[in-house]
């Protein structure tokens, strides 16, 4: 199977220029992910997805993908997860803004009483994850790892990473790839 990061580069995943991040922190280079938003590429993505779920022994019952990118992440990762495992999982997806017809709420399926995974597609501030530690907490699930294709290994202003942050706060976080790997 093809690297991630080769894919990537194939793909021009990578941009360089003048950027703000979701996060607001400012950066001379993009990730971005829905670039492999194909049927072909999406299948190598989620490929590595699952190869980092399986080597690592995570267990759950369902993936939460953070909206946008984060839905047909966890959507292919699912379906490849099925394929290589015969388990069945369900996923869930928030909602930007409250639905208050049909089914209504905040999110599309249940989080309550689930171990969940969170697949999202980069790690700058961990602003994606924790939001998703408050929906998964006032949900009654639980949150047994976060999922990333790109680790951007950012810093606070104290000099500690974010995904150290996120660890500290109980928070485990897996990456396909980080930015150290890249070789500039």
């Amino acid at each position: 199977m093809q690297s991630f990061l080769e894919k990537a580069q194939e793909l021009d995943a990578l941009r360089y220029g003048d950027f703000t991040l979701k996060s607001g922190i400012k950066s001379n280079y993009f990730f971005d992910i829905s670039k492999f938003f194909n049927a072909s590429s999406l299948t190598i993505l989620s490929k590595h997805y699952v190869d980092l779920i399986l080597n690592n022994d995570l267990e759950f019952d369902c993936i939460f993908g953070p909206a946008y990118k984060g839905i047909p992440l966890a959507a292919a990762v699912g379906i490849e997860y099925y394929k290589e495992t015969k388990n069945e999982i369900s996923y869930v997806f928030d909602r930007k803004e409250t639905k208050l017809h049909g089914e209504g709420g905040d999110f599309i399926g249940t989080l309550k009483d689930k171990k969940v995974l969170v697949i999202d597609d980069v790690l700058t501030a961990g602003t994606a994850i924790k939001g998703a530690l408050d929906y998964l907490n006032n949900n009654d699930a639980k949150l047994i790892a976060a999922l990333v294709a790109f680790d951007r290994e950012e810093k606070d202003e104290n000099g500690n990473s974010y995904r150290s942050n996120l660890n500290q706060e109980g928070v485990k976080v897996y990456s396909i790839a980080k930015f150290s790997d890249l070789n500039l």
